[in-house]
């Protein structure tokens, strides 16, 4: 999987992921007054709805391997005996 980013960088781009969703939602809102509705984005969008499905699924996956390689390497580190010199 090649170099793992940073807890900080991942902190960053959750936050400015669901910022952005928020954001959009209330733009939405603004000009028609209600929130939108999945299932006339998922008419709207035809067939990339399945394209955009996919990626955000991988996003996904790629977060659940993300914290699980630092659950495992804390559990790791805590379970590896410590020697004094």
């Amino acid at each position: 999987m090649g170099k793992v980013i940073s807890s900080s960088i991942f902190f960053w781009m959750v936050s400015i992921w669901i910022a952005s969703n928020l954001f959009s939602q209330a733009v939405y809102m603004g000009f028609n007054g209600v929130p939108y509705s999945g299932i006339e984005m998922i008419q709207s969008l035809g067939p990339w709805y399945y394209v955009l499905v996919t990626i955000e699924v991988l996003a996904w996956i790629y977060v659940g391997v993300h914290l699980s390689i630092k659950v495992f390497r804390n559990l790791q580190v805590k379970a590896t005996p410590q020697t004094s010199s």
